[in-house]
Formats: C-alpha cells, sequence, structure tokens
C-alpha cells in the first residue's frame, strides 16, 4: 500500500510538470496492476457525475481503459529503452499511469467541463483552445517524464516524449474509446424501438428494394395527374415562404421525406417542420418536401428535381451571404450511399451524394448550410457536402445501418434523439448531435446492435455562425411530437 500512495503521489507530481521522487522505481508489476484498478475507479466515479441517471455499465469502457493502460506500459519501455533504464520499465510505467490518471483526473476533466460550458455560452474559440491546452498537457507531462529519465539529453528525451505521445494520446484520434457508464433509456420507449427493430431487421435499409415487399396498400392516386401537378405544387409551396426578415439571420429549411412506404419518414418530416418553426424562429421559412400517398394532393413530392428547383428558389429569397439554409433528408439508404426516393407507381431516381451536391450549387450559392442526412448508410454523404461553411450531419457511418425505420416506428431512433429529445433541450445543433450520439448508442447497446456511429463534420466557421445566431433566437418551449397522421388533417 505504501508503495502504491508513494506512486500516485509521484504520478500527480508529474501531472504537474514536476519531475517525480522516484522513491518505488523496483515496483514490481504487481503496482502496475494494483494502479490499473484504481484507474479503473477513477474513471467509473468521474463517469458516474458526468452521466446523468439512470445508468448502464457499458463493457466496452473496461476495455477502453485496459488498453489505455498498455499503451502507457508501451510508451513508458520506449522511453526507459532511450534513456538506457530498461531495469526500471514496471517502476517507471507504474508512476506514469499514475501520472495518467492524475491527469485525467486534474487536468482533462476540469478543462473538458470548461470547454463545455464555453460552448454551451457561445465561446467557441475559447473552448477551442481549451481543447488544444488540455491534449498539449500530456505531451508536456511526457516530456518532463522523459527528461526525468535522461536529465543530461534534451534533444533524445524530446523525441522520446513525442513517440510516446504518439503511441500514448495520438492513437486516441482514430482508436475507438467507449464510456464506461451509459444512460440507460426509458425502459418503455426503448423497449418499443428496440422491438420494431427486431421486427423489421436492422440491415433491412442495406436494400431499399427490399421494401417493394412491405405490405402497404397501392396508392390510390392517379399517378400521371400527380407528376403533372409537381411544378404548381412546388410553386405554392414556395409561394407561401415569407420574405426574409431584414436585420438578422434567417434560417431556411428543407424537410425531405423520400420513402412512402412507412410512415416513419412522413412523421419526421413534418414534425422537424413544427420544430424549426416554432421553436427556431423559423415559421414561414420551412419547406416540405414528402413522398406519401396520403399528401400527393397537399405536399410537393420529395424527388431530386423538386429538390433542386426548391434551392434554386430559396437561395433567391434568402440573403445567400448571410442567412443560413438546413436541409434535413430522412429516408432509407443503401451501401453504395443511394438515398431511397420512392412512391410506386412513379418511376422517381435515387439520390446519390453527387446529386446532393450538384443540387446545393444554386445560383446565388448559399454559404452557410446545415445538412443532415438519416439513412442507413449516410456517412458517405459526408466527404462530398463538407466544407468551411458546412455543417454535415448523418445518422450513420458509412458503413452502418441505422434504426427505427420500420413500418411499427412513429419515427426514426435518431430522429427521435435529435430532433424530438436534444433540440428541445438545446438551440446548439453541434451539442444536439453529442446528445443524440449518445442516446442513440445507448439504446443500440440496450437491442444489442451494432452501433450506428452518427458522423459530424463541421468547422470553426460554421460552428462561430450558428453561435450568433442563436444568440438572437427567442425563447421557447419544447415542441411535442405527435405522428403526423395524428397531428395534422388533409390540408
Amino acid at each position: 500500500m505504501k508503495r502504491l500512495l508513494a506512486t500516485l503521489l509521484d504520478g500527480l507530481r508529474a501531472a504537474f510538470l514536476r519531475h517525480p521522487r522516484g522513491t518505488v522505481l523496483t515496483a514490481s508489476a504487481g503496482v502496475y496492476v494494483a494502479l490499473v484498478a484504481v484507474y479503473l475507479a477513477v474513471s467509473f466515479g468521474m463517469e458516474l457525475v458526468d452521466t446523468p441517471p439512470p445508468w448502464r455499465l457499458d463493457p466496452a469502457g473496461i476495455s477502453t481503459v485496459l488498453a489505455d493502460s498498455l499503451l502507457t506500459l508501451v510508451a513508458t519501455w520506449l522511453l526507459a529503452t532511450l534513456a538506457q533504464r530498461r531495469d526500471i520499465v514496471w517502476g517507471a510505467a507504474a508512476i506514469l499511469l499514475a501520472a495518467t490518471i492524475a491527469t485525467a483526473a486534474v487536468i482533462h476533466w476540469p478543462l473538458a467541463y470548461t470547454a463545455s460550458a464555453l460552448l454551451q455560452h457561445d465561446h467557441a474559440v475559447l473552448a477551442l483552445l481549451l481543447e488544444l491546452v488540455s491534449r498539449a498537457w500530456w505531451f508536456l507531462v511526457l516530456l518532463v517524464f522523459a527528461h526525468w529519465l535522461a536529465p543530461r539529453g534534451l534533444a533524445r528525451a524530446l523525441a522520446g516524449a513525442l513517440l510516446a505521445y504518439a503511441i500514448s494520446a495520438a492513437a486516441w484520434w482514430w482508436l475507438p474509446a467507449a464510456p464506461l457508464l451509459e444512460s440507460a433509456p426509458a425502459s418503455d420507449e426503448v423497449a418499443e424501438d428496440t422491438n420494431a427493430a427486431d421486427t423489421t431487421e436492422p440491415d433491412a435499409d442495406a436494400n431499399p428494394a427490399a421494401h417493394e415487399d412491405d405490405e402497404a396498400a397501392q396508392p390510390g392516386f392517379d399517378a400521371e395527374e400527380v407528376m403533372f401537378n409537381q411544378r404548381t405544387l412546388l410553386d405554392a409551396s414556395l409561394a407561401k415562404l415569407k420574405p426574409r426578415m431584414p436585420g438578422k439571420t434567417n434560417l431556411y429549411a428543407i424537410a425531405f421525406a423520400g420513402d412512402a412506404d412507412q410512415d416513419v419518414f412522413r412523421n419526421e418530416a413534418e414534425y422537424a417542420e413544427r420544430l424549426f418553426a416554432q421553436r427556431f424562429d423559423a415559421d414561414g421559412y420551412v419547406l416540405v418536401l414528402e413522398n406519401n400517398a396520403a399528401t400527393v394532393a397537399t405536399r410537393p413530392l420529395a424527388t431530386w428535381t423538386n429538390l433542386h428547383h426548391a434551392l434554386d428558389a430559396i437561395a433567391k429569397k434568402m440573403d445567400p451571404a448571410q442567412d443560413i439554409l438546413l436541409v434535413y433528408l430522412t429516408t432509407h439508404g443503401s451501401e453504395d450511399h443511394q438515398l431511397l426516393v420512392d412512391l410506386d407507381p412513379l418511376p422517381l431516381d435515387q439520390i446519390e451524394p453527387v446529386d446532393l451536391a450538384d443540387a446545393l450549387k444554386t445560383e446565388p450559392g448559399i454559404r452557410w448550410k446545415v445538412l443532415v442526412v438519416n439513412a442507413c448508410y449516410s456517412g458517405g454523404f459526408v466527404d462530398a457536402l463538407r466544407d468551411d461553411s458546412t455543417m454535415v450531419i448523418t445518422s450513420a457511418r458509412a458503413d452502418r445501418t441505422s434504426f427505427g425505420c420500420g413500418a411499427d416506428s412513429d419515427i426514426t431512433w435518431f430522429g427521435k434523439a435529435f430532433l424530438v429529445e436534444a433540440l428541445n433541450k438545446t438551440t446548439s445543433l453541434r451539442e444536439a448531435f453529442d446528445l443524440a450520439k449518445r442516446a442513440v448508442g445507448s439504446w443500440e447497446a440496450a437491442g444489442k446492435n451494432e452501433p450506428s456511429e452518427p458522423q459530424i463534420a463541421s468547422s470553426h466557421s460554421i460552428e462561430a455562425k450558428l453561435a450568433d445566431w442563436r444568440k438572437q433566437l427567442p425563447a421557447q418551449p419544447a415542441v411535442p411530437f405527435t405522428p403526423a397522421a395524428a397531428s395534422t388533417t388533409a390540408r
């Protein structure tokens, strides 16, 4: 126990950029193993504070701590080898692991909390600076530690610190990491969503053609008449959009529900319309394009042509250099990154990343954009859409499915997490994504589904613009979710 406490004290000294005393450099592997247990306990305690109850233990989080401990051991071996002191590897590794624990608890944790608070108050630059300080701090710890091992070789210590940083810290920029604790979803809601995923097959979106066999009645409309009326319907909907409000940043939004086979997409698009209109000061600035047999006479279809025309028209209505465009697309997606656009028996074209990117090339060009693609494999759209003034959010990784899109669901899991839950708690789209990603991950783990891993591509420019826009938003209450069929009548 004395050795353990002395090692923890040395780790604390290292975390504050002071040389360890090194009184227990002869420590055995047993002290190191005991420190791994301390690392688990400290990580558990921090996440207990950070994670809202009810809690659920994620076994993958234990693997993350064990992997970090192993990487610390490897980094120590490297530093000891460069210092020609391999005989003290276990003792030095114990001190460096203690420094890892101390740095996580007294440096990284407070800095992360402060950065989060700054983001919530729209201080994105200060939050970014704190993030950089947090990342750089561990390198300084390693540099002090390496110089302590080899006090006469500053250049060797610097090289060793760089290599050790690449092993023990930079590796986590691409290695998967999981928390020890997650918020357990509400039992009734998640049970319903999980059952929906089980009955509709999670991977069904991998083949959009499979939805042709869904038990939906043949739509009772004249296909030729519907297609003939599209331009009239679209022009009428565009004409209803209000003129922009001068002297402020206006938000224009398009909600796109691509597949007519399930009401879940109509529900989500029409809820997005209500949410942005009522809570985000966009009443009269939201256009819905949707494929649904119940609305073919009242809503323009969700097609690439209509989307293209709508974007061009909105670009002329808004101030393209000042206002913000938000496009929310919800439908099925395929492994080859096509969004399903379907309303039998109409022969509609599917939408690929290049198609969406092309539609966004309006004249005049719209600078500030937020693009949300809610579909399986939607991460495949990120590279085609991202730029310095655009935030791209997807509900899944490029090679992963997403969930909750079956006939028994009222809204997709990501739509529920992002629109219904997160954006009714915060007006920050970035913070809403973080909340939604965590919630979806919890639901997927509860249902033992492969994680969809929602993605975001952003930049300082677009986040600063969104932060300025948020300052002008009036405080508004949450917007309750009700399925479209229950909350609306034929227009």
